[in-house]
């Protein structure tokens, strides 16, 4: 667009002529003598004159009228290059028939993370509970995404090896063929598993704790002086939660004893350096319209741990 702006500035000066008249001679006084004498003839001016204005020739004054200025502005264009296109099939990704997948990196997920404000509300739900991501892409579209996985964590009779707690399914939305689509993987498996206990017995916020724990902070670093209150408070819940699957049938008793043997290395395994995965993971693209909610989360929990 070409802005044009203009200035007009106009100055008018009047010279008004200016009348000069001359005064008119008056006769002079004439001077009778007592005696008889001759007089003199006075000469009388023919006519009176008398002297018209001359009027001065007015001087022609330069116009002081300035043209319209017009300052024109032009928008200097910018040629913009088009983006490259993807290249494809995805480097680095496992394929199968078509389909590929990439369980990112921690730096490629915050990377993903700060240019994907959308994600946001759904990053908000792994502050509590065990999450994954997976990036998948098609060579063909897809009517909407499965991602099967796994949780996992300590065994709670061996705090030294992991064990599946529970399944997650996860319906994501369509896309067209290759396209790469960010899913995060979001089960209802607590990061912690006795998290009402602690809040209450260190007498701190959901929020506030998290927050610690995302610096990096460990379960006895935040407990400070209460940790063996909390030690003690952990190890009861955890008799009282073996006790009743005990009596529901959900162990045997050799189960049971095992638990119960293992509380203490379980417990400082829980306050010092307690890991949940997302692993497992299996993907389906489908080319059929979905049945049920998309997008959605199913955590399936196993009775097997605390």
């Amino acid at each position: 667009m070409i802005h044009k702006i203009s200035a007009l500035l106009v100055a008018t000066a009047l010279l008004a002529p200016v009348t000069v008249q001359a005064a008119s001679p008056s006769a002079k006084p004439v001077t009778k003598s007592t005696t008889k004498t001759t007089a003199k003839p006075v000469a009388k001016p023919a006519s009176q004159s008398t002297s018209k204005p001359v009027a001065k020739p007015t001087a022609k004054v330069a116009s002081t009228a300035k043209k319209p200025v017009r300052h024109t502005f032009v928008r200097k264009r910018v040629g913009v290059t088009p983006s490259p296109s993807p290249v494809w099939p995805p480097k680095g990704y496992a394929a199968n028939n078509g389909v590929y997948a990439l369980i990112p990196s921690s730096s490629q997920l915050v990377s993903l993370l700060s240019s994907k404000s959308a994600l946001a509300s759904t990053i908000s739900q792994c502050k509590a509970s065990a999450c994954g991501a997976v990036y998948v892409g098609s060579d063909t579209a897809c009517q909407y995404w499965e991602i099967n996985s796994k949780v996992y964590g300590p065994d709670p009779a061996d705090a030294t090896a992991m064990i599946q707690y529970g399944t997650l399914r996860t319906l994501a939305p369509a896309t067209n063929a290759k396209i790469i689509l960010p899913i995060i993987l979001v089960s209802s498996e607590p990061l912690i598993p006795h998290e009402s206990i602690i809040l209450s017995t260190l007498g701190i916020s959901q929020n506030a704790f998290y927050t610690q724990i995302a610096q990096g902070k460990s379960l006895t670093q935040i407990a400070g002086s209460k940790i063996n209150t909390l030690v003690s408070a952990i190890t009861a819940d955890e008799t009282k939660t073996t006790n009743s699957q005990l009596a529901s049938g959900a162990i045997t008793s050799d189960q049971a004893q095992g638990y119960r043997d293992n509380a203490s290395i379980r417990v400082a395994t829980e306050l010092t350096n307690y890991n949940l995965s997302v692993g497992g993971i299996t993907i389906s693209c489908w080319s059929q319209a979905p049945t049920d909610k998309v997008p959605s989360f199913t955590y399936t929990a196993n009775p097997n741990h605390f």
